[in-house]
């Protein structure tokens, strides 16, 4: 008997649902680069390959950050940048998963796991938003840029 080491369906809808939201965020604040993004991200999953996970997620960052530098909406590059960080990880936890669990077996982990992550990704991202909104006058446009990072710094140190 073999054990199937594939991702499963949920990781991979996971993975383009999150994927789209931050393309779409991008697009909405002037940067169409992620776009190209998510595809590469859905195949990293797929493959099973952090490296061509991680492709597909740099993509989607450098859309997140030339939609910011380029003075797009902060709504949507906080957006983008959400959709960005919740792709990475479901995508990661994807991999893992497939790794570690026969196929099919870690569903509702992954449900769980991303519910998780999207709860605290989005009180970071409300909390820094809030202080872009209080702060924000007179602030050049790349605040909102280092915001992002200042966004993903905080998720990576809280995720690993």
């Amino acid at each position: 008997m073999s054990v199937g080491r594939t991702p499963s369906a949920t990781g991979l809808v996971l993975t383009a649902l999150t994927g789209s939201v931050a393309a779409l965020g991008a697009l909405l604040g002037g940067s169409a680069a992620a776009i190209a993004g998510v595809p590469v991200a859905i195949a990293g999953v797929y493959r099973t390959s952090r490296a061509i996970l991680a492709g597909g997620v740099a993509l989607l960052f450098a859309g997140v950050v030339l939609a910011g530098a380029g003075g797009g909406a902060p709504e949507a590059v906080v957006v983008a940048m959400i959709g960005t960080v919740l792709a990475w990880d479901v995508g990661e936890n994807a991999i893992s998963m497939a790794g570690q669990l026969r196929t099919g077996a870690g569903e509702r982990a992954e449900i769980v796991h991303a519910a998780a992550v999207s709860t605290v990704t989005l009180t970071v991202a409300v909390a820094g938003y809030s202080v872009y909104l209080f702060a924000s006058a007179g602030q050049p446009e790349i605040a909102l840029s280092l915001l992002v990072f200042g966004v993903v710094l905080v998720v990576l140190a809280l995720g690993r």
